[in-house]
């Protein structure tokens, strides 16, 4: 329970005999009809049930308060009954107003609450003077049935169209005439930090960034009557500042107090990221395109200067000087840095392309790296280098199956090892650690290096086309690898080792039921 509701409760009796000197001061008023001790108590009673109201947000202890006395004010005229509510507000929020703690937004809520209450007093008066005019009490009893069951079932449509509002997994606010919030609901809680007892009563615009883009959101609105999607940016609690898409609708409304706006709130955040990430796929297509067909027009020279420089080899003489010998490797290896960036665009037009089979996950992660320790282990030699591949798989990894596209996540495989190789340049002794593993639904791989790691600044960007921590890198490997990772509806994940150096590339498909054996049984 919050603090100035708890304090109210404590403070009961008191303000109960303040409640009881205010009507003592009224003129007009038949105190003569009870003693101060049961005024006292009435009033001691009625703040207590009030005050369980707030704590819970409800109505329902005030109105079976009132049901309960309703003999107690038999005797009282309308205006009477309505000044015992009066008098229990005015104390109340004379109350609320002297405390240090925050309560605005608990007057606002108890202002509504009593406010209730004096309408339940004026539609109880008014049945019974209906009934005391009315001859026939058959009638006059059936009459009052009616308008009773008209009254609940107006109770059940308003409750229904707060449980929706309150249950939408959208933000909702709604405003009165002067913008200020008289309802918020779980949903708007939930994405600003901010629970309905600390905004009701506030203003909005004080959540914008920008309180004149807000103000002139809702000015658009009260002008035009509704107003869809404005993008601006809010404030949360922790004061972390979130795009959020607003939409704004008028209400007709009977009173100032109550509801003159709809105000529809969602977090743009994941809408922003999605269209820029349209915008960037539809730019990558069409150089992807460009690319692909430049690429392939610069593949065919390229495999004649190789072809040409093989027979180049063949023609010196076997005791060929040092010099013309580095010259040659230089053109050799530059040649591969070419062939290795025109692959690279080609892929870029390929990756739609794909062709997923139910494939055992530990067959295809063999095959990769037994393929990439041949390709590597003669290449490292020459430099004195060694390559050190460990498994660590779990048991029954070979029961693990997903949909793959063996030659596309064979390449995701074989570029993160060759990274990893690359990352551990320094190192006379290049190891890798494999593992594979299940989570939940979800099979895992690993791959660990002994290299230098990867630097904080530079993670969040290395999956960004064409950016390359590498001197003449494309930049387009590991943006090539997170692409066919989606496609595979997989996830990866690049980090530093916890302890020691080297860096961790994680990769997770979902995983998929064996595939059935076909029968050799004929129907």
């Amino acid at each position: 329970m919050r603090r100035e509701i708890q304090l109210l409760q404590e403070n009961a009796a008191d303000l109960a005999r303040e409640a009881v000197a205010l009507l003592n001061d009224q003129i007009n008023f038949s105190l003569e009809k009870f003693t101060e001790k049961e005024l006292r108590d009435f009033f001691k009673a009625f703040i207590h049930e009030i005050c369980l109201d707030l704590a819970d947000e409800t109505f329902e202890r005030a109105r079976k308060f009132l049901l309960k006395h309703a003999e107690f004010l038999q005797d009282l005229r309308i205006d009477e009954r309505l000044r015992l509510a009066l008098a229990a507000k005015k104390v109340l929020l004379k109350s609320l107003a002297s405390m240090t703690v925050y309560a605005s937004a608990t007057a606002v809520r108890l202002s509504e609450l009593i406010d209730q209450c004096v309408l339940e007093m004026a539609y109880d008066y008014e049945i019974e003077a209906m009934k005391s005019e009315t001859s026939d009490e058959l009638v006059a009893d059936e009459i009052a049935d009616e308008l009773y069951k008209t009254r609940r079932k107006l109770e059940r449509q308003k409750k229904f169209i707060n449980s929706l509002l309150e249950n939408s997994p959208d933000a909702i606010a709604l405003l009165d005439a002067r913008r200020k919030i008289v309802m918020w609901n779980e949903a708007a809680s939930e994405l600003f930090g901010y629970k309905q007892s600390q905004l009701l009563g506030k203003s909005l615009e004080k959540l914008a960034v920008d309180e004149s883009l807000a103000r002139s959101v809702l000015k658009e609105a009260e002008r035009k009557g509704k107003v869809y999607g404005a993008e601006l940016p809010m404030t949360t609690q922790d004061q972390r500042q979130i795009p959020v898409s607003m939409s704004v609708s008028g209400i007709e409304s009977a009173s100032e107090k109550e509801a003159n706006f709809l105000v529809v709130m969602r977090d743009a955040s994941e809408l922003r990221k999605m269209r820029d990430k349209i915008i960037d796929a539809e730019r990558l297509s069409a150089m992807a395109k460009i690319a692909g067909a430049v690429a392939h027009e610069v593949r065919n020279p390229l495999n004649s200067i190789i072809l040409n420089l093989d027979l180049l080899e063949d023609e010196l003489p076997s005791r060929q000087n040092d010099r013309l010998a580095k010259q040659l490797a230089i053109f050799r290896e530059e040649i591969e840095k070419l062939n290795a960036i025109v692959t690279n665009y080609l892929s870029l037009s390929r990756l739609t392309k794909s062709d997923f089979k139910i494939k055992s996950v530990q067959a295809v992660l063999d095959g990769a790296i037994e393929r990439f320790a041949q390709m590597m282990s003669e290449k490292l030699a020459e430099e004195n280098r060694t390559l050190v591949v460990r498994k660590r798989y779990a048991e029954a990894s070979e029961t693990l199956f997903a949909m793959i596209d063996e030659n596309q996540f064979s390449r995701v495989l074989l570029n993160l090892a060759q990274n990893a190789v690359e990352a551990a340049s320094k190192e006379k002794r290049v190891e890798m650690e494999v593992a594979l593993w299940q989570k939940e639904k979800s099979v895992v791989i690993e791959i660990q290096d002994n290299g230098e790691g990867v630097a904080e600044e530079t993670r969040e960007k290395l999956f960004t086309p064409f950016f390359s921590t590498k001197s003449g890198g494309t930049g387009l490997g590991l943006y090539i690898v997170r692409e066919i990772m989606d496609a595979h509806r997989g996830e990866i994940e690049l980090r530093n080792r916890p302890t020691g150096k080297g860096a961790i590339a994680r990769l997770s498909l979902p995983l998929v039921d064996a595939p059935k054996a076909a029968s050799v049984i004929e129907e």
